[in-house]
């Protein structure tokens, strides 16, 4: 009786193991929504460059953010998103009378 169940505890860990450490780490879930767009951005910029291969040639302007917007984000981009702390100019306690 004990070698029964010692071979199926054995048994269950190695099949654990088996598929913990398994290629497929979508065993029990399926497919993630991941899986399902793999590729879609460099699909969808082929297709784009194929329907007007001529936009290289437009000069216009790219409208969005500003230029100093734009420079404040590539600046927090290269700090790597660290906060600058703001210096605190002033301190008071409101208080309110009754």
């Amino acid at each position: 009786m004990l070698s029964n169940t010692f071979k199926l505890i054995a048994g269950t860990i190695v099949l654990m193991a088996f598929l913990g450490c398994s290629q497929n780490r979508n065993v029990f879930m399926g497919e993630s929504r991941l899986d399902k767009n793999w590729g879609r951005a460099y699909e969808t910029a082929k297709h784009n460059q194929i329907i007007n291969h001529d936009a290289g040639k437009n000069i216009d302007p790219v409208e969005g953010l500003d230029g100093d917007a734009s420079e404040s984000n590539m600046k927090a981009y290269k700090s790597g998103g660290k906060a600058q702390p703001k210096a605190a100019t002033e301190f008071g306690v409101v208080t309110v009378k009754q």
